[in-house]
């Protein structure tokens, strides 16, 4: 469907640097083997791939090692990971009340395990702000868990100035950048992130099945995947040594693979071009929903204070028929409904029916925005 205006990138993006399509498709070809697991030349090749990947993670997100890169297969796994990895019974954890369900929910499953959770309220347009979160804070917290941007608000947070709260009070502070990492710079030593959640196939262009967790420190994440690791195979227990600890299991190592050409590409292209790119367009999105009166946008008016997606609904029309009409008969892919994110909908008036999210990539031409925004002009005049 080349002919498709694609601005789901909020999902996954698409396409993919080409550089990463064939980095990938060369490791199946002409590697294939298991990174870690034998000592002949291909496993060595595919784990020197894998373990520079690595090195390349840390070195874009400002982690002090190597080491403290977990691979995962997705922003959620990584997040189950580190929520159930961290918290027992008798502790209590914050989150908000915006949050993707890769969040909520491990969360909510932990609430019926006795893990007490309390709920940082955002504003209207999704923030969330250090003051509110300071009289949260108790003695038993050990996690403060958000996203960086809203998948539905696209609000973007303060980062330094909540986990600064956090440590204050000597909890955790963990951050799911599903939605910014790849589209701005993120220095996990600079802002305070003890531990960062990131999905390989959205912003950072990487094929599907990759992601990672990423710590300053060893924080303790118990493993909740045991199993190979390719090293002390002797024992019965699991390695207690980082990586390893968290990486039970064969990785997605061509996945991985990709996932490093798509940072190299991101680092030559510039993550400041990237950004001022997808903040163009976001402006000209903005520009466009913002005059029509049939419009409500949901978040910040401004795209300076957003990450590249805005959710919108146009009054007469559900989410779905809008997501019908701009796909059948403008060829322009967007995303309908609830987006995963339920409690953001709740709390800005749009639950059950949910909105129509578009996100713009840096793939995505000035033709497509100028199309989609067209292709909005008139259904608000003639639906």
């Amino acid at each position: 469907m080349l002919n498709m205006h694609y601005l789901d990138n909020a999902a996954t993006s698409w396409p993919k640097p080409e550089a990463v399509y064939q980095t990938a498709d060369k490791f199946m070809r002409e590697i294939g083997a298991n990174p870690g697991r034998s000592g002949h030349c291909l496993a060595k090749q595919a784990d020197t791939i894998v373990e520079e990947t690595r090195e390349l993670l840390a070195e874009f997100f400002g982690a002090p090692d190597p080491k403290l890169v977990t691979f995962t297969f997705n922003g959620t796994d990584g997040l189950n990971l580190v929520i159930k990895g961290l918290l027992a019974p008798g502790d209590h954890a914050i989150t908000s009340n915006i949050e993707h369900n890769s969040v909520s929910r491990p969360l909510r499953r932990l609430e019926q395990q006795g893990v007490d959770v309390t709920y940082l309220q955002a504003d209207a347009n999704g923030l969330l702000f250090a003051e509110n979160l300071a009289p949260l804070l108790r003695p038993e917290t050990k996690l403060v868990i958000m996203s960086h941007a809203s998948n539905v608000l696209g609000a973007v947070q303060d980062v330094a100035a909540l986990a600064k709260v956090a440590h204050q009070n000597g909890a955790l502070f963990a951050l799911d950048a599903a939605q910014t990492a790849g589209h701005q710079p993120i220095d996990m030593q600079a802002l305070g992130i003890d531990i960062l959640v990131v999905p390989g196939h959205k912003g950072l262009l990487a094929p599907y099945g990759t992601g990672a967790v990423i710590s300053l420190r060893d924080a303790g994440i118990l493993p909740w995947r045991d199993g190979g690791t390719g090293i002390k195979s002797d024992s019965r227990m699991h390695p207690n040594e980082l990586p390893y600890r968290l990486e039970g299991g064969t990785l997605n190592a061509a996945g991985i693979a990709g996932l490093g050409a798509a940072i190299k590409f991101i680092n030559a292209e510039g993550l400041t071009n990237i950004a001022a790119k997808e903040s163009n367009d976001m402006q000209q999105l903005l520009a466009c929903l913002q005059a029509e009166e049939r419009i409500t946008i949901y978040g910040p008016r401004s795209a300076a204070e957003r990450a590249g997606l805005v959710a919108f609904n146009v009054a007469g029309l559900s989410s779905a028929e809008l997501g019908q009409l701009l796909n059948d008969d403008w060829r322009v892919a967007g995303r309908p409904g609830l987006h995963c994110s339920p409690l953001s909908h709740r709390a800005v008036g749009t639950f059950p029916d949910g909105s129509y999210r578009l996100s713009p990539g840096y793939f995505t031409t000035p033709n497509a925005i100028e199309s989609v925004c067209a292709a909005i002009r008139q259904i608000c005049r003639e639906q």
